[in-house]
């Protein structure tokens, strides 16, 4: 199995509430269609969850009964990304089916408490391909809290080690320092913990209730424990994903957890 993730990043405009890039999204579609191995994908809410979420502090967990409006309108924003996805998925001959993360997983002080890969895994027993996304989800401390994309990946590379973990971001992959702030920055191709404590650490430039860059780095060297090779392609440059999904050569940082 070879386990997805597209990054809110390059299927939203993070920058615009509910700013769906639909073009983008169709092509990832294409590529991820020519995979040779069965697919579960996992998908960013980008700019229909991050925004709203950061502007009524959903990813503090319950403090006052005026969040719970919020509560549900992102869950319905994030609701209607995934139906998009999904289209451009099924669109483009993937029989995608929609697995929310709440449906496979209980949580805990913004963690994965308990998680069963059943429905994952009937699902890919049938030739369909499940797809998850971050999500508002409730939490036993917390009333509820932010289960993001990252999140469901690691549950889902531990439960199906799969061969090959891609993540669909922004850029080429890992830089030494922010490239849209630097012209300077060079590629890291090959990230393990090392490379990542030498790393400088920046701000978000949008809003993002899911952590820092750096916290999102530590978890893909945890999640290439749990995988054959884990890498970063750039989702905004047409055939980088499609070629990563052959075996190809390809343009991107590989994420070694040595």
């Amino acid at each position: 199995m070879i386990l997805v993730k597209l990054g809110g990043s390059v299927i939203t405009d993070k920058g615009r509430l509910r700013s769906f890039r639909s073009s983008a999204t169709e092509r990832l579609a294409r590529e991820l269609r020519r995979s040779p191995f069965p697919l579960t994908v996992v998908h960013g809410a980008g700019s229909f969850g991050h925004i709203e979420a950061r502007r009524h502090g959903l990813h503090l967990g319950l403090r006052s009964d005026s969040q719970l409006r919020h509560v549900a309108s992102v869950q319905r924003d994030v609701r209607e990304l995934n139906l998009k996805v999904l289209e451009a998925l099924i669109d483009s001959g993937i029989r995608a089916v929609s697995v929310p993360p709440a449906a496979s997983a209980s949580f805990k002080d913004g963690a994965i408490r308990s998680f069963s890969k059943e429905a994952f895994g009937r699902m890919l027993a049938i030739n369909l391909t499940p797809v998850t996304f971050g999500d508002v989800v409730p939490d036993s401390s917390m009333g509820f809290s932010i289960c993001s994309g990252d999140l469901m990946m690691m549950a889902l590379a531990k439960a199906f080690r799969p061969r090959l973990a891609v993540f669909c971001a922004d850029v080429d992959g890992v830089f030494d320092r922010d490239p849209k702030r630097s012209r300077g920055a060079k590629l890291i191709p090959v990230l393990d913990r090392k490379a990542l404590r030498g790393l400088s650490r920046t701000a978000a430039r949008n809003a993002d209730v899911t952590g820092s860059m750096y916290g999102k780095l530590e978890r893909m060297l945890a999640i290439a424990e749990h995988c054959e090779k884990c890498m970063i392609v750039n989702g905004n440059v047409p055939g980088r994903l499609g070629r990563a999904l052959s075996g190809r050569q390809v343009l991107s940082t590989v994420v070694i957890p040595e």
